[in-house]
């Protein structure tokens, strides 16, 4: 689509919540279209329940549902799994509010399902999925790039071959939304020769908001699209008073139950 005639999305990108999405956070900014990026974890059907009822708690007009390496009752549905509200994208171009996206949950050999186990079966995937005429607006891989998003412990840990594919497109995404490596959340710019100030590559790895000092770095980031600028972030204060409200919710009754009487946490996420 020409640039003359985009209105303008704006594309929300959150990974890696394993099931933080629970405990209430995460703030997740407003726009137009809500991408997950994978590792939900979604081990029972009460995590996808629960997973619904937090997206149809979002004002996102379209939703789109990618997996990683830890949802593995994902990777064993197959095309069988739905998820309420949610268009679920598996290794598919599909079209959402007006963007071509494609979403991959597959991940160099790290720990978990999707497991690319060699560099020749990376070049195969990525080369079937991403043929240098492919057309994206946005590309979804839970894995970052090698070289960028992907530094961990001193290493850099991401997919050549996927790097390799998508800088052998002939037109480069607008946005690329990855996760997998929770310490290397951020922003970056991907180099491509069609791009001159490269392609933006979010690392939209949530799992670190539990963790002190990283609490507003890690919040979800919303994207502008055709421009492929960051304009907005999840806001701490508003996530800690919604994990406070929460908390309280949960530990103590209300109602016929009795205000202040302490209850048990149900299905409570164990991080």
């Amino acid at each position: 689509m020409a640039d003359s005639k985009w209105q303008t999305t704006t594309v929300v990108s959150v990974s890696d919540m394993h099931g933080l999405y629970q405990r209430h956070c995460i703030d997740v900014p407003d726009g137009d279209v809500l991408v997950v990026a994978g590792d939900i974890e979604l081990r029972h059907k009460r995590d996808i329940a629960a997973l619904e009822g937090w997206l149809a708690s979002l004002p996102h007009r379209h939703k789109v549902v990618g997996f990683g390496n830890m949802d593995r009752a994902a990777y064993e549905a197959g095309d069988s799994l739905a998820i309420a509200g949610a268009t679920v994208v598996v290794d598919k171009v599909v079209e959402v509010g007006g963007l071509k996206l494609l979403a991959s949950p597959w991940s160099p050999e790290y720990a978990g399902v999707w497991q690319i186990e060699s560099e020749a079966a990376g070049r195969a995937h990525w080369s079937r999925l991403l043929p240098p005429h492919l057309e994206l607006d946005v590309l979804v891989t839970h894995t970052p790039p090698a070289g960028y998003g992907d530094l961990t412990r001193g290493s850099h840990v991401g997919d050549k071959e996927l790097l390799e594919a998508v800088q052998a497109l002939r037109r480069p995404p607008r946005l690329w939304v990855c996760g997998h490596i929770h310490e290397a959340v951020g922003e970056y710019r991907v180099p491509h020769p069609a791009a001159p100030e490269g392609i933006l590559l979010v690392n939209a790895a949530t799992y670190y908001t539990s963790k002190p000092g990283w609490e507003a770095k890690a919040q979800p980031r919303a994207v502008a699209l055709p421009q492929a600028q960051v304009v907005a972030q999840g806001d701490v204060a508003r996530a800690a008073a919604a994990a406070a409200a929460a908390e309280a919710a949960q530990a103590y009754g209300s109602g016929t139950e009795g205000a202040g009487v302490w209850k048990a946490p149900r299905d409570r996420i164990v991080l």
